[in-house]
């Protein structure tokens, strides 16, 4: 399904004013064979079920389970994008130097321009969910996202100055305005999402584990006079979370499982580890 934002056209404009100057109809095929590009590689990875936003600053594929995906999976989706739009504007180059024609030339700056567009580290755009996935291989994913939420917002308010540098020259290139204010809303929203997707992926994770068979465990111990809140903001992504509860000589008292970390919250709230342990089995 294919679903059109009403911030839709004001995205047209705005990818022709930084060097996206196909016709309406070049620039429109062309993110439509990105986001097809990245539908062909989560398909091929094992992905279902999607739809296609077309929304300010770019396009989003959204697959039901995309979220679940490995760090390794979700570059391997974000990157073959603009990798698809920068080896065709590679090709339309090569053909407009063999035979000069003006389509060649739309075509190869359009995939240039929409392909490195999309290479910025910065949300929502492919360089952001790239350089999380290579922060997410070296820490937990919710740091990961974080350092990059930062990253995103520091790109974000560098197009504003760039913005507000030009305006004061005379020059009123208001798209770079309205580029770095998207992305600087966007990362904030990214933010407030992050606690979803981890209970998103324990509540999937039973699926994932029935259908490959598998899944890879992580072990870590907690002080149980922490709380926890303390406990789910460890959770790792795409791994079964098992806590050893350990007491001050660090002796394990107890084994805690990620499934019972959002039932326990829901039904005592932010209480000690120490307190749920002697609330467990009543």
């Amino acid at each position: 399904m294919i679903k059109i934002s009403r911030y839709f056209i004001p995205y047209i404009i705005i990818c022709t004013l930084v060097g996206f100057r196909g016709e309406l109809a070049i620039s429109v095929a062309m993110v439509l064979f990105h986001e097809f590009i990245h539908y062909i590689t989560a398909r091929k990875l094992g992905f279902s079920g999607f739809e296609i936003e077309l929304y300010p600053v770019g396009a989003r594929l959204k697959f039901e389970d995309l979220d679940q995906a490995t760090p390794k999976e979700d570059f391997l989706i974000s990157i073959s994008g603009p990798l698809s739009n920068i080896c065709l504007a590679v090709f339309f180059y090569f053909l407009n130097k063999v035979q000069s024609s003006n389509l060649f030339y739309i075509l190869f700056a359009s995939n240039l321009s929409l392909g490195l567009f999309n290479l910025l580290p910065a949300f929502p755009l492919d360089g952001g969910r790239m350089l999380r996935d290579i922060f997410a291989s070296r820490m937990l994913y919710k740091k990961a996202n974080q350092l990059m939420i930062y990253v995103s917002i520091v790109i974000g308010i560098l197009f504003m100055f760039v913005y507000i540098y030009f305006n004061l020259k005379g020059e009123n290139n208001f798209s770079l305005g309205i580029i770095g204010l998207f992305i600087i809303l966007t990362s904030f929203k990214e933010r407030e999402r992050v606690s979803y997707i981890i209970m998103g992926d324990i509540i999937k994770k039973k699926f994932s584990f029935i259908k490959k068979g598998y899944i890879h465990n992580i072990s870590t111990s907690v002080y149980y006079k922490n709380d926890l809140l303390s406990i789910f903001s460890i959770i790792e992504k795409n791994r079964y979370n098992i806590f050893l509860v350990l007491d001050e000589n660090m002796k394990v008292i107890d084994t805690i499982f990620e499934e019972e970390i959002i039932d326990a919250l829901n039904k005592y709230g932010n209480i000690k580890i120490k307190e749920y342990l002697e609330l467990r089995f009543l």
